[in-house]
C-alpha cells in the first residue's frame, strides 16, 4: 500500500510532457507572461513559489487548449487564429494579460517576445481550407 501511495504521489507530481515545436514555445511565452502578470497584479513571488492557483489553473487551460490546437505545430498565434478554441472569460483573461504583460516581456524575455512577434506575421491556412486541398 506504501509503494502505491508513493507511485501516485510522483504521477501526480511529475511535470507534464513537453509540447511539439511552436507550442512549447508558445507555452513557454505564456508562463512568462503569467509569471509577470501574477507577479505585479496578485503580489505572488513567481520565482520561488510559482504563480497562485487562478494562475495555475489559467495555465493548465492554455496547456490543454495547446495540445488540441487543431493546427499542430503550423498554430498562429491566438490573435490571428480563426478558430477561438478558449472560452469566452478564459480569452478575456488572456487578453487582459497578454495587454499588461507583452510590454514588461520584451526587457525580461526578449528571445520569446522577438519570436512571438515573427509569429504574429506568420499566415496560415484554416484547417478545413487546407482539408479541402488535399482531397
Amino acid at each position: 500500500m506504501y509503494i502505491r501511495r508513493m507511485n501516485n504521489q510522483a504521477a501526480r507530481s511529475a511535470p507534464p510532457a513537453r509540447l511539439p515545436g511552436r507550442l512549447d514555445r508558445e507555452f513557454r511565452t505564456m508562463e512568462r507572461m503569467v509569471d509577470i502578470w501574477c507577479r505585479d497584479q496578485h503580489g505572488v513571488d513567481t520565482r520561488h513559489d510559482g504563480p497562485c492557483d487562478e494562475c495555475r489553473a489559467f495555465l493548465a487551460y492554455a496547456r490543454r487548449r495547446l495540445e488540441k490546437c487543431p493546427y499542430g505545430t503550423d498554430k498562429p498565434t491566438c490573435a490571428k487564429c480563426p478558430i477561438h478554441c478558449y472560452k469566452r472569460a478564459q480569452r478575456e483573461q488572456a487578453r487582459e494579460i497578454m495587454r499588461y504583460a507583452g510590454p514588461r516581456m520584451t526587457l525580461s524575455h526578449p528571445w520569446l517576445s522577438l519570436m512571438h512577434l515573427v509569429d504574429k506575421v506568420r499566415k496560415v491556412e484554416h484547417p478545413m481550407e487546407a482539408r479541402r486541398r488535399k482531397s
